[in-house]
């Protein structure tokens, strides 16, 4: 389908390939990764033919339709309804179209055979390439990505960038191309569009590159993984997962060949250095010469993620309650958001917010923080110092400071090397460190707003799609920071893998209320999916509810309920503490164990062994009793 032979490309003074090759196939799903700054996207371009490549050899069928989805389009500025802009991903239906509706104008009028017969033809090929599915395909799709049947008919314009992209991704995908490129698709889109997306991908005909860093994402829809690092693009068959597993078995064989080789060399470099003195074994000291001057040397390609660690310190320790809300209401105008909604955060928590685009989740975090008006009450903890980050933060960068001096004024008490540390895990490295915040991108200064507010100090952190404008590596180093960090915090993600990394809570807005599993998000969404669905009436203004003693519980059933769960409540914690002491108990047996004094004395080994094997034991009795006393809980929460 496609070849890159041996080809170099320069972008703005440096080598992001030299001497690579690569081969895309027909029917292959591939994930294009790699760090940032390495040129993936820049890959896409020169593929699509935007970028011009001077080095090497290109070569594709001249009849290859390449649809390519990039941020750039969220600047054009269509005016157009969306229905509209996405019918034009198929140019021949719309070209086919507007000749059939000139001719039907002109058979009014002139009724002239020729024109029939040409009106006929255009007709019979409108209806070969499938122009009478055409519009019924696009608003499929477009509904598929979010829009509701009203919006269809509203300017492009008028929309946010992630509702654009969402309108360009429907048109290319209308489109049908032979090779399909997506650079990063599921920025700006909530879950349920996400795993739209990916099905759409799962099933799809043809072939596609996308460019993420959604791990789950390329898990669930690619077959194939290209890796830019060194220079070069490294392929692998199977899903990411399948990816990492492969790389690490390549990079150990690699590295023992290396091995081998460089004791090789040591053993042919000791006899030359030994015997090149002496006359009788001149020939072969120089055979041996001879044969490592002609050695192909093996290289082992030092891995691009280095380690990298960062903490986050809180200031001082809040108390149990974070914070709470009592029957809080809000809404814009005819648009309600919650009605009469309660809920709580402890220390220690750490909730992840989730949920489709436009029910309330920002909206929710700016209220807890105190930002937005609302009706009711939320109280705040003792203690409790917040820092917030969203987009909007970016206002708050002094655009003459450097990204160090602009770190340095909330990280005060951190040394320069630490501050260096945590921009390099937000993708600023070397002398970029010494870039003025002026000259940032929109995604740069989002990166630097991110790294001042985990650098405040403060015991409790709301984020907003911390995630938007890191890689994986980045990713990946935040969520290990957040295990780490000892306050608590509130995070809206639709980056499942980061989800399923951080949050023990999961919240959610359903019926305008606000829901809560105390899980994580793999076990939240084994229970969603088991939960039985809700009945729908579409007449309900018809219905009349009869209400009978079985169905309204009583006034003392109903006390006997909260009761229950409040004991279930408790016996919860005390199984939570009770597990969490037994964990510390058995890191210190394990602690001995590994200690060089108790190595040597068997009869101690043999009593520590014992007592950790016991300890382990009462671990999951316990654990296994807390996940029957939560399904208890959870039963009466849907009751």
């Amino acid at each position: 389908m496609l070849a890159l032979v041996d080809f170099s490309f320069e972008f703005a003074g440096r080598y992001l390939y030299r001497n690579a090759s690569w081969h895309i196939k027909p029917g292959e799903k591939i994930g294009l990764v790699g760090l940032n700054g390495t040129g993936k996207s820049t890959l896409l371009r020169v593929i699509s033919g935007e970028y011009e490549l001077r080095e090497g050899t290109f070569s594709k069928p001249a009849d290859l339709r390449i649809g390519f989805l990039n941020q750039d389009l969220l600047s054009i500025d269509y005016a157009d309804p969306v229905l509209d802009v996405v019918l034009q991903g198929r140019e021949d239906l719309a070209n086919l179209d507007r000749q059939i509706h000139k001719l039907l104008a002109e058979i009014e009028v002139t009724h002239d055979v020729d024109t029939i017969q040409k009106l006929t033809e255009l007709q019979d090929q409108f209806g070969t390439l499938g122009g009478y599915d055409w519009h019924a395909e696009a608003e499929k799709l477009l509904e598929g990505l979010g829009f509701s049947t009203e919006e269809l008919q509203k300017p492009l314009n008028q929309f946010s960038g992630g509702w654009r992209m969402r309108a360009m991704l429907a048109k290319l995908l209308l489109m049908q191309p032979d090779l399909l490129l997506l650079d990063e698709p599921t920025n700006h889109l909530d879950l349920p569009t996400i795993q739209w997306i990916e099905q759409y991908l799962k099933d799809y005909k043809g072939t596609f590159v996308v460019v993420s860093h959604d791990r789950l994402f390329l898990d669930n829809c690619v077959n194939r993984i290209a890796e830019v690092a060194h220079q070069q693009i490294f392929q692998y068959k199977g899903n990411f997962s399948q990816y990492l597993e492969q790389k690490e078995e390549r990079d150990e064989m690699m590295q023992r060949r290396y091995d081998n080789q460089q004791d090789f060399i040591r053993q042919q470099m000791r006899f030359i250095q030994r015997f090149k003195a002496k006359a009788s074994k001149a020939t072969a000291v120089q055979s041996r010469v001879k044969m490592l001057e002609k050695i192909e040397k093996i290289e082992v390609l030092e891995d691009e993620t280095r380690e990298m660690n960062i903490r986050f310190n809180i200031r001082v320790t809040p108390g149990k309650l974070i914070s709470k809300l009592n029957n809080v209401s809000k809404s814009y105008g005819s648009l309600q958001i919650l009605d009469h909604a309660s809920g709580e955060i402890m220390r220690g928590d750490k909730i992840a917010l989730i949920g489709a685009n436009g029910r309330g989740k920002s909206t929710l975090l700016r209220m807890i923080f105190g930002s937005e008006p609302y009706d009711g009450e939320i109280e705040t903890g003792w203690n409790v110092e917040p820092a917030f980050f969203a987009q909007h933060q970016l206002e708050a960068l002094n655009l003459k400071n450097d990204l160090l001096n602009e770190l340095s004024t909330v990280g005060g008490e951190y040394t320069e090397s630490e501050l260096r540390t945590t921009l390099g895990c937000f993708l600023f490295t070397g002398d970029e460190v010494f870039k003025k915040v002026k000259v940032l991108s929109g995604g740069e200064k989002s990166r630097v707003a991110l790294a001042k507010t985990l650098l405040t100090q403060s015991n409790f952190l709301l984020l907003d799609e911390p995630t938007n404008h890191l890689d994986m590596f980045s990713t990946s180093v935040l969520a290990d920071a957040l295990n780490n960090y000892k306050g608590t915090f509130i995070l809206i993600s639709h980056d499942r893998t980061f989800v399923s990394q951080v949050a023990n809570k999961i919240w959610w807005i359903e019926d305008h209320k606000l829901r809560e599993y105390p899980g994580t998000y793999e076990e939240w969404e084994e229970w969603y999916s088991k939960r039985a669905p809700e009945p729908k009436n579409t007449k309900k203004e018809n219905v009349k509810k009869t209400v009978t003693p079985e169905s309204e519980p009583s006034p003392d059933q109903k006390k006997a309920s909260k009761n229950t769960l409040h004991q279930l409540e408790s016996k919860m914690a005390d199984l939570e503490k009770a597990i969490q002491e037994m964990q510390h108990e058995k890191a210190m047996v394990e602690e001995k164990l590994q200690s060089p004094e108790v190595a040597v004395d068997f009869q101690k080994i043999q009593e520590l062994t014992e007592l950790f094997q016991k300890i382990e034991g009462q671990i999951a009795s316990n654990q296994k009793t807390y996940d029957a006393v939560m399904e208890e809980w959870m039963g009466l929460q849907d009751s």
